[in-house]
């Protein structure tokens, strides 16, 4: 009787977060003149006893202020740590997206990269990502094929306010820089979303701890489709909220990967 009004109660202190994260959140994207996005996310880790994390990524995602489309995916992925502070990265993503006047894409990634993590203090820390991945997009009527090798590079910091294990509190701020290169010169293909050669993002995220185990995130967020010094030359801006729930198993304090937070 006790543990389910703990659940009860923990699911009430949950819902009062995110609706008030949502309300924010909403504000922020209405006042932006470009486009807006809001996306779900489930993020399940298993982790073993030292150096491997299993990771998954399953989400969904869609234009804030219309029906035009939706994009639903999934990125499983695999990471080794090579010592305390190096570790390798691969995986495989699927994307559909299902458009409301015209034909539908389905998107295979196979992707592959590499991290370092640096701790510049016991609660400050200092990530950084490169990846490389083919994307293989195709058109579902037609089955015409465009095949793009993204190349991926993110700097992320991040600050520990209280360690996951405390329940119900803020347990991390982070903050990211990154940017992706793509040879895509293929500009006149309208079918297939994200047709352009350049991308910077900047995001801002807020950790929620749920228990020992089991964390929100919730993340706002700016791209811009051009090289990250040219931000006034851009035509394209879209800015978008995400919530992720991380439920996380394993071997949590012997794994050398759990602190790192190099999400795919």
């Amino acid at each position: 009787m006790i543990h389910n009004k703990d659940i009860i109660f923990s699911l009430q202190k949950i819902t009062i977060s995110i609706l008030l994260v949502l309300c924010f959140a909403s504000s922020t994207l209405q006042a932006a003149e470009e486009e807006q996005e809001v996306a779900l996310e489930l993020y399940p880790q298993w982790l073993s006893q030292e150096d491997y994390s299993v990771q998954g990524n399953i989400g969904i995602e869609k234009d804030f202020r219309s029906d035009d489309w939706v994009e639903y995916y999934a990125k499983p992925s695999i990471a080794y740590a090579l010592d305390g502070n190096w570790a390798l990265h691969g995986g495989l993503g699927f994307y559909y997206t299902d458009y409301k006047a015209s034909d539908n894409n389905l998107e295979i990634r196979p992707f592959q990269g590499i991290s370092h993590f640096h701790p510049l203090t016991e609660k400050w820390k200092l990530s950084t990502y490169f990846r490389a991945e083919e994307r293989f997009q195709y058109n579902t009527n037609t089955w015409d094929k465009e095949t793009t090798l993204r190349l991926r590079l993110r700097f992320r910091t991040d600050y520990t306010f209280d360690p996951l294990s405390k329940k119900h509190s803020w347990h991390k701020l982070t903050l990211g820089v990154e940017g992706f290169r793509s040879n895509n010169d293929d500009q006149n293909n309208t079918d297939i979303r994200d047709n352009y050669t350049y991308e910077s993002r900047v995001t801002f995220g807020l950790e929620r701890s749920l228990s020992e185990q089991n964390k929100l995130r919730f993340e706002l967020a700016w791209k811009y489709q051009v090289p990250p010094g040219d931000i006034s030359e851009s035509s394209v801006n879209t800015f978008y909220f995400k919530i992720q729930y991380y439920p996380i198993w394993g071997e949590v304090l012997r794994n050398k990967l759990f602190n790192r937070g190099i999400d795919e």
